[in-house]
């Protein structure tokens, strides 16, 4: 799933607005989930696995894409 980190915290979480979403939800992450351990910035561009835990959305295998033609984040990159 593509999408938009709505914002990032320097404590090493944050969310992720969906591509195309139009309920407001967001999806945390946290930097052990984000691939290369890429530092997000408001605005930047993402692809992420999406995930429901007890506390609410997740999103999983975050990657920074520089083009909106992402493809989703390889396990094993």
């Amino acid at each position: 799933m593509q999408g938009t980190v709505r914002w990032y915290s320097n404590q090493g979480f944050g969310f992720i607005d969906a591509l195309g979403s139009t309920d407001g939800e967001a999806y945390y992450f946290h930097i052990t989930v984000v691939k290369n351990r890429t530092v997000f910035k408001a605005g930047d561009s993402v692809v992420f696995e999406p995930t429901q835990s007890p506390k609410g959305l997740r999103a999983i295998n975050v990657c920074a894409v520089k083009t909106k033609e992402a493809t989703p984040c390889s396990p094993t990159t």
